[in-house]
């Protein structure tokens, strides 16, 4: 579940480079506390032993998303820090990523799921293909790459924020840091990716963990072999059981929108997808399910908020609702 449309961040672009700026200067831990306004002993004391509840939900199809909530005083920590490594990664990001952007207040671009898919509008081929696992393959060997290569810190700061920011060696499922850090861990990739596009006169974005590129000619399998080599060169995975490649005749589907005239559309998938998640957050919420406390109350929010911004979504795409989402426009809106 990531956001549809990401909130703007109520920062200018000037400010976000002031704020990008302060956090590159800091150089030791010291430092790093004061820049978040947090006591220095807590944040040793999280380094040291960083505090999360682990619990699984289960996804449509029966398999499960493996959930780690931070310790309440942990998560203020990692969104103070997430607004800084934010405003770092507006000032690298490259033209190919367009997920969990936030929006500058004077960004009149901006990126999402609908502007992801305007890329590949009116191509004669789309190639979809999705990294497994994302945020669990973003490991600690990424984000010493991360703080110490592309942000140049010393390694006391580095393995501080590694520590802060990661759980048991890679990206927790739960922090607020890790969506932006995701992206941060895939600028290598990604700037690699979009020259080879560019070599096959072809369009690349990537939305998260979804990589989509569009031909005006049929892709030879030899360019699926290219793009797996790349992908495992910077350790990721491609999910094989998720790579397709449609024909404009047959509207092809970016990141839950089909691509057909005159605009794209949302896809039955992703309405399929909508109720199946409205679906689960009823049976979780029944009276039964409340009373035995399975799951924490920030969850059935985070699910509730993320059904909330798919209706919205729909009703942004096709200017109405569903019949059958009208209620829950009410409900979540």
């Amino acid at each position: 579940m990531y956001d549809i449309a990401p909130p703007s961040l109520e920062l200018t672009l000037a400010q976000m480079d002031a704020k990008a700026a302060r956090f590159l200067a800091i150089k030791h831990p010291g430092e790093l506390a004061g820049l978040l306004k947090a006591d220095a002993a807590l944040l040793a004391k999280f380094a040291a032993k960083p505090h999360y509840a682990v619990f699984s939900i289960p996804k449509p199809g029966g398999a499960k998303r493996i959930i780690h909530n931070p310790h309440p005083d942990l998560k203020t920590i990692q969104q103070s820090l997430n607004l800084y490594l934010q405003c770092a990664y507006c000032q690298l990001m490259p033209p190919c990523a367009f997920g969990f952007i936030p929006r500058p207040t004077d960004e009149p671009r901006p990126r999402n799921i609908y502007t992801n898919a305007l890329v590949h509008f009116g191509s004669q081929w789309v190639l979809n293909l999705d990294l497994k696992d994302y945020f669990h393959t973003v490991t600690s060997r990424h984000l010493t790459w991360v703080f110490r290569e592309l942000f140049g810190f010393p390694e006391a700061l580095a393995n501080q924020l590694i520590a802060l920011a990661s759980y048991r060696g890679v990206l927790p499922m739960g922090a607020p840091t890790s969506p932006v850090l995701s992206n941060l861990a895939a600028l290598p990739l990604d700037q690699e990716l979009q020259p080879f596009a560019n070599l096959l006169d072809a369009a690349y974005t990537r939305f998260v963990d979804d990589l989509t590129f569009s031909f005006d000619t049929q892709p030879t399998p030899e360019v699926i072999a290219a793009i797996r080599q790349k992908v495992e060169k910077h350790h990721f995975i491609l999910n094989e059981t998720k790579i397709r490649l449609t024909a404009k005749k047959d509207n092809p589907e970016v990141t839950g929108l089909i691509l057909k005239s005159p605009h794209p559309d949302v896809s039955g998938s992703f309405l399929k997808k909508l109720k199946k998640d409205i679906r689960l957050y009823r049976r979780l919420t029944t009276p039964g399910m409340m009373q035995r406390g399975i799951f924490h109350a920030s969850v059935l929010d985070k699910l509730r908020r993320s059904i909330a911004g798919q209706v919205q979504f729909v009703k942004f795409i096709r200017g109405r609702v569903e019949k059958g989402l009208k209620r829950w426009e009410k409900v979540v809106g």
